[in-house]
């Protein structure tokens, strides 16, 4: 497969191992490969190549971190793959995340870690048992279930995240997931907010909910 077959099935990327030198001076001539037109996506040329059929959305951005974690594995060898976790991998699915102070979560088998980007501020969680039960495919990158990462995500709520946390629960509420399931979701936030009336902290998930469904 050649690097513009390879480009077309990431969204038009490359990562710098997918393409040779005298491909890449090839790419750059005929200007297949370039330099992105936005100045914050230029920081990351340090790790892949950013060809004519990039397209600098919301989703691109999301499949290019999960392509930058382990910048020296092709996708095609990641196997357990890498998924995204958490804050991101509810932000991909557009749930109102707010300004929650959530650090961008990678899912990792342990047999990638020595090759990890550990230049970049990304969090590596390593789990020796992933299946493809553990994520989904939306926009061609592996995420996180809603569940499991609104899990993670409700870790790091503080007390000015009231909003988007009733939010997210009830958003996933509205996407199906059942109250017992969110309530275990939003159960590490249990002490994180308290009644006006009582000036009580909720203890565990399904208290939290009550107090969401008084707000």
């Amino acid at each position: 497969m050649g690097y513009r077959e390879i480009a077309a099935k990431q969204r038009g990327l490359l990562l710098h191992n997918q393409v040779t030198e005298e491909e890449y001076n090839e790419a750059v001539a005929t200007g297949f490969i370039g330099i992105p037109p936005y100045e914050q996506d230029q920081v990351f040329m340090d790790y892949v190549h950013y060809t004519e059929l990039a397209e600098y959305n919301q989703a691109d951005e999301y499949y290019r971190s999960w392509l930058i974690t382990f910048p020296t594995i092709p996708p095609e060898k990641r196997h357990p793959t890498p998924y995204v976790a958490g804050l991101a991998a509810l932000s991909i699915r557009h749930f109102s995340t707010g300004g929650v102070g959530a650090p961008y979560l990678t899912i990792t088998p342990p047999e990638l870690m020595p090759y990890a980007n550990k230049d970049i501020d990304y969090t590596y969680i390593v789990d020796e048992n992933i299946t493809p039960d553990d994520w989904v495919l939306i926009d061609d990158t592996p995420v996180e279930k809603v569940i499991p990462a609104m899990r993670k995500y409700y870790q790091y709520v503080d007390m000015d995240d009231f909003e988007p946390a009733v939010d997210i629960a009830f958003s996933a509420h509205h996407q199906g997931y059942s109250w017992d399931e969110i309530a275990w979701a939003i159960e590490p936030a249990a002490g994180v907010w308290y009644r006006d009336k009582t000036g009580k902290r909720p203890t565990n998930g399904k208290e939290l909910l009550e107090l969401f469904f008084e707000e």
